[in-house]
């Protein structure tokens, strides 16, 4: 009995294996007839993504070498009004921890203790960071929306 059950899945294997090479090759054969060669470029594909960028795409380059335009998911933070701190510092966000928590000024993790801009973070609460320098304490707000 257990050669029986080997014997009808080698059988079944087989079948779907000749089934799927059979399947590969009407694929390829029709769209040598149908004239399906086109290969879709890369111009082509995507016309509409050509209006974002400043280079052209009638020249061969490759997309490398092309110069795209201002990304709309990067936030320019001295272009944003009240993101801006002392000294060019901008707070980006708050992971708030009771027990370690982290800032992130200027796009980089900073927890209590460490130097910014010869700054140091004392303290870091929900909404707002708080760095000392020579004595006196500087606040850095968190802009929210």
């Amino acid at each position: 009995m257990l050669k029986d059950a080997d014997v009808k899945k080698k059988i079944e294997l087989t079948v779907t294996g000749i089934g799927v090479v059979i399947f590969i090759f009407l694929i390829i054969s029709y769209a040598q007839k149908s004239g399906h060669k086109k290969i879709i470029s890369k111009i082509n594909a995507y016309p509409a993504s050509t209006m974002a960028m400043t280079g052209s795409l009638e020249s061969k380059e490759s997309w490398d070498k092309i110069k795209w335009g201002k990304d709309p998911f990067l936030m320019d933070a001295s272009s944003l009004k009240g993101h801006q701190g002392m000294a060019g510092l901008v707070l980006n966000g708050i992971v708030s921890d009771r027990e370690n928590p982290y800032a992130i000024i200027n796009n980089d993790v900073v927890k209590l203790g460490d130097k910014v801009n010869d700054m140091t973070v004392i303290e870091i609460n929900e909404k707002s960071v708080i760095l000392e320098q020579d004595g006196q304490k500087h606040t850095l707000e968190l802009n929210t929306y």
